[in-house]
């Protein structure tokens, strides 16, 4: 059946009765005249395209679809007919075909409870696995050598405990280092293991005489300033090891030492009775440095030493002099009569008529000093 389309304007009324009549003789299901019938192969008409053909099937050079087998001798050489499942059928988009299905979301139990952060990884752990045994009862113990060695080495023999000296690691090391034993100490000493660490333990420890003069003879040992300053520290300190760290040291650091708080007073007047005679046998530069760095205050423990030409001229080279320095050369006897005429004419002794009157008092001041004094 084909629509009519009326020539002129026709009235509203009857036309309306017209359209109503023939949509309702139209049937959509048969195609128009030279038409494709409705659906996919219809919408694709206007647009040049030919209708789809059934699955499987190749079309011809006319459009019209073929039997596959009888397609197989036009294909390409080296080009095989489809013979797997039937292709599935076209979508608009390939994102929701080849996007693996996940399923439905599940919902939160409980919406309004809180959401917990992510967890932290656990720190690493410290502690020893649980197949090691420990060497002690608690860390506390294996820390406190003391407890080691009362506990496992002071009831042994002598001879025992020498023997566990040679070949002693770790915390055993450090706890032998206690042992007030001279034979424990030169088992020490063959150790491989013994370092700097445990002759520091030793020289600090030890209560025996003959033990710390065994130790001061590894020179590189004694080298060390930490061992030395143990040594000074221990009150059974022998003099031939004082005297072996003393000539490791510089003057100024001799002179520390005599005055230094944390030495026994036994030590520190051992060490106050060299002095003098490293200063006597020092450098002029060395004992120059000392005076300056203390500002003569070494000068009182140096009674009966004197100042040689090239000392008196680097003290007299100096562009200032302070108060203090000033008053301990005036108290030395043994100042030269150069330096005093020196500090005549330094500024802080002209301000100061005290100092002046100090000087002019001085046993090597000159007559016309003393006179204006």
């Amino acid at each position: 059946m084909t629509l009519r389309r009326a020539s002129g304007p026709p009235n509203d009324g009857a036309l309306s009765d017209e359209l109503l009549a023939d949509l309702a003789a139209f049937d959509p299901d048969q195609p128009l005249d030279g038409e494709p019938p409705f659906g996919a192969s219809a919408a694709l008409a206007p647009l040049g395209r030919a209708p789809l053909a059934p699955a499987g099937a190749a079309p011809d050079a006319d459009g019209a679809a073929l039997d596959p087998s009888e397609s197989d001798t036009e294909l390409p050489l080296g080009v095989e007919p489809w013979t797997g499942e039937e292709m599935p059928a076209g979508r608009a988009s390939s994102h929701e075909w080849l996007a693996p299905d996940l399923g439905a979301p599940e919902l939160d139990p409980a919406p309004s409870a809180p959401a917990e952060p992510p967890s932290m990884p656990a720190p690493p752990s410290f502690a020893s696995p649980p197949d090691e045994e420990p060497l002690l009862e608690t860390a506390a113990d294996e820390l406190n050598y003391r407890h080691l060695y009362e506990t496992r080495y002071r009831a042994l023999d002598a001879g025992v405990r020498e023997n566990a000296a040679r070949h002693a690691t770790g915390s055993d090391l450090f706890a032998l280092c206690l042992d007030p034993s001279p034979q424990v100490v030169a088992a020490l000493l063959e150790n491989s293991q013994f370092g700097l660490a445990h002759a520091r333990a030793l020289a600090q420890h030890h209560a025996t005489d003959r033990g710390i003069e065994i130790l001061a003879r590894r020179a590189q040992l004694l080298r060390d300033s930490h061992v030395q300053r143990r040594l000074m520290q221990n009150m059974q300190t022998p003099d031939v090891v004082v005297e072996r760290v003393l000539r490791l040291k510089r003057l100024l650091d001799i002179y520390r030492l005599s005055v230094d708080r944390d030495l026994p007073e036994r030590n520190r007047v051992r060490v106050r009775a060299r002095l003098r005679p490293y200063f006597s046998r020092a450098e002029p530069e060395d004992r120059a440095t000392l005076v300056i760095k203390t500002e003569g205050r070494c000068l009182s423990s140096l009674a009966g030493c004197t100042f040689d030409s090239r000392m008196t001229q680097m003290l007299c080279n100096l562009s200032t002099f302070s108060t203090l320095f000033i008053q301990n050369l005036a108290r030395f006897s043994a100042t030269p009569p150069a330096l005093i005429a020196k500090l005549l004419k330094s500024p802080s002794v002209q301000r100061q008529p005290q100092l002046r009157a100090m000087l002019a008092r001085h046993p090597n001041a000159g007559s016309e000093a003393k006179r204006k004094g």
